[in-house]
């Protein structure tokens, strides 16, 4: 370029805008905040001063904390810079850039030297051709990772007071959950889930195993705890499926296709109609092996499919098509797409500028031994004559596993206990989460409405707690899987099933699990057969049904004075060893404040003092685990004692008992204990152990 005779060399220019939190003044959540606007604004407005200035980019990292260089726009305007695409980075100011010291001695200082790249910032005057104004550079860095430390620290107690106050912080809710619309701290019971987490708080109470369960949820077709969420507008983001192409189905299974048009074009675009088909690059059809089921359509499309053949969907007229001409019927969420289908098709009225429409189709692909890789093809228009394409993600369908299923029960907040601080940030520079310490958690009780009562919960727990494997054949449990142990050894019995012949009706016995290991060292080596020890368990329900089901029986028990000294024993234990616990603890850490005040005074090295200090913290970590437990013992006594209190409404449900249940035995009994065959008598003592 020539200006009166004189080249000019023209410098490339990157502008760069960042803002770190929201604009409140935001007309819609999708627009550009008027921050960004003004800040491009004034850099454009600083290169028209420049004429040997080209703008070459414009790099704007919109809701990013200008620590680290985690910022996508940032990562992208650097390795401009590293390939020689960029002359001069504008920016309105040095923290716009980053506000940690240490980017800015990487690029500033460093890099942007070797690779021949000059900073300019407009607010505070930095400018790296200038060498007289380095340490301001510096100074100002340094002032500007003080203001980030302070801000980390400030956020770090503000949200330390939540927790303490019991206001949920994190970003979604947990399944069964929802956030109050009138106040985003606090959590509201989902009926629907929470209807869910009852259904399986049932079937575990049953004897069903946790993938058995599983199963049975998913033949309801009841969304997983992803899915569900997903289905209802939740943002948290899952990888789609590891090492899978997510724009093609290979593989039989259950997919999720998410078909969404993003108008980035006009203000408005006006009359979209387009089609849409699942298949292979050479057959461009539905396929019969699809079942196909609409998940979700946005509110202001409606969506089509036709059984009529039309031409290959490259050669096809969208302009042309017509809704009402009854070869298209429309279809709605949950609706199933007959086989036969050739198209499907949606339509849209109109569509403002920045906003998002589309629908979501469950697939299921039954099998594909061909190998073929089938794609979603669409071709969309517009009546302003606007070519667009519709943007689609296809993952597979998350589904119920035994994990999920015991997580969802077992989750604390279920019984009110929201348990928050849990993972820490490295620091306010590395973001990377880490496990804390399970003392540093702030735990608060009562803080949401219970889904399950305490008395479900504890009994859900000591289900949960003493469950064993289901059986191979039905995923089932036996009825007295968790209560029956070796009053020998004190392991648990486990199920065996044994039968004589092909003919025979099998057996099923319970035996010792020492029994069963290749080091058996108990001497309790006979089974019981398992509808042997239901008769004798049934007569002995009987038996204490008869017992106390004349009121002036239990009159003369004096109820209220045995409920108070029930269990008295272990109370006293359990208290003697929460107290002493307690005690422990407060005296380490007066002890650790000591050692603490020692290496300050030199008394101690630093190299003592971190061994210490990692034994006290191994030492107090201990305490605190077995304070919890003892605290869950301390629960469970309590509810054993409610059940003694309230026994007479359990013996008033049943006069006499022939059939045995999972949730009978739960009510009745706490735990069984097999005794040795006496050889003399070829009888065996069996203790029950009852919850009252």
């Amino acid at each position: 370029m020539k200006e009166n005779n004189v080249d000019i060399i023209i410098r490339k220019v990157a502008l760069y805008l960042r803002l770190s939190k929201e604009d409140i003044e935001k007309p819609t959540k999708e627009s550009i905040s008027e921050s960004i606007k003004n800040q491009e604004l004034m850099l454009r407005e600083e290169v028209k001063k420049h004429p040997d200035w080209k703008i070459v980019g414009i790099f704007c990292d919109e809701d990013f904390s200008g620590a680290g260089t985690y910022r996508p726009d940032f990562e992208k305007m650097i390795n401009m810079c590293k390939n020689d695409e960029v002359d001069v980075v504008l920016c309105k100011s040095q923290s716009r850039f980053s506000r940690d010291m240490e980017v800015i001695e990487k690029y500033l200082h460093n890099k942007f030297i070797e690779w021949g790249v000059r900073f300019v910032s407009i607010i505070d005057n930095a400018d790296t051709s200038n060498e007289g104004n380095k340490k301001a550079r510096q100074i100002n860095a340094l002032v500007n990772e003080w203001f980030l430390e302070d801000l980390s620290d400030n956020i770090k107690a503000t949200f330390r007071t939540k927790w303490e106050n019991g206001e949920c912080t994190s970003s979604f809710a947990k399944y069964g959950f929802m956030k109050d619309p009138k106040n985003k701290n606090h959590l509201l019971i989902d009926p629907i889930a929470a209807q869910v987490k009852h259904q399986i708080k049932n079937l575990i109470m049953l004897g069903y195993g946790q993938d058995k369960i599983a199963n049975i949820l998913e033949e309801k077709n009841i969304p997983s705890p992803y899915e569900y969420k997903a289905m209802n507008g939740c943002k948290l983001q899952l990888p789609i499926s590891k090492k899978q192409d997510p724009f093609n189905i290979t593989k039989a299974g259950n997919y999720i296709i998410k078909v969404s048009l993003y108008n980035k074009y006009k203000l408005y675009l006006n009359n979209i109609i387009s089609v849409f088909v699942l298949g292979t690059k050479n057959e461009k059809t539905f396929n019969s092996k699809f079942l196909v089921r609409v998940r979700s359509v946005a509110d202001d499309l409606k969506l089509y499919y036709t059984t009529t053949e039309l031409p290959n969907i490259d050669a096809i007229k969208v302009e042309s098509l017509s809704f009402t001409d009854g070869i298209w019927k429309q279809v709605k969420v949950n609706d199933k797409i007959p086989n036969k289908v050739t198209y499907i098709a949606c339509y849209n009225s109109e569509l403002d500028r920045l906003l998002e429409t589309g629908f979501e189709l469950e697939v299921t692909l039954k099998e594909n031994r061909q190998q073929n890789s089938y794609k979603l093809f669409s071709k969309t228009i517009s009546s302003p004559a606007v070519l667009l394409n519709f943007e689609y993600e296809i993952r597979k369908k998350y589904k119920w596993s035994g994990r999920s299923v015991i997580e969802v029960v077992r989750d604390p907040l279920n019984n009110g206990i929201l348990e928050q601080g849990k993972t820490r940030r490295i620091s306010y520079k590395n973001h990377k989460c880490m496990p804390a310490p399970k003392e540093q958690y702030v735990i608060c009780k009562n803080a949401v409405e219970k889904t399950f009562n305490d008395e479900e919960w504890l009994d859900l727990l000591n289900t949960l707690n003493k469950r064993s494997r289901a059986g191979a054949s039905n995923g089932i449990k036996h009825i007295f899987s968790g209560k029956v142990y070796c009053a020998l050894c004190g392991n648990i019995l486990i199920k065996n099933t044994s039968k004589h012949n092909k003919e025979s009706k099998k057996i099923e016995y319970l035996i010792c699990k020492d029994k069963s290991s290749n080091w058996a060292n108990c001497n309790n080596n006979k089974s019981i057969r398992l509808d042997e020890l239901e008769n004798c368990v049934i007569n002995s329900i009987n038996e204490v049904l008869k017992k106390y089901y004349d009121l002036r029986r239990l009159k003369e028990n004096k109820t209220d004075i045995i409920a108070s000294t029930l269990f008295s024993n272990q109370l006293d234990s359990f208290n003697k060893e929460k107290c002493d616990i307690q005690k422990l603890i407060k005296k380490k850490k007066s002890i650790f404040q000591q050692l603490y005040e020692d290496r300050t005074n030199g008394i101690i090295d630093n190299y003592d003092f971190s061994t210490l200090r990692l034994k006290y913290k191994e030492d107090v970590s201990k305490l605190n685990d077995r304070l919890a437990i003892i605290e869950d013992e301390l629960k469970i006594i309590e509810a054993k004692q409610n059940k003694f209190k309230n026994k007479d409404n359990l013996f008033a449900k049943y006069k006499q008992i022939t059939n045995l249940t999972p949730v009978l035995i739960n009510q009745f009994i706490d735990k069984i204990e097999i005794g040795k065959v006496n050889k003399v008598t070829n009888k065996r003592e069996i203790n029950i152990f009852w919850n009252f």
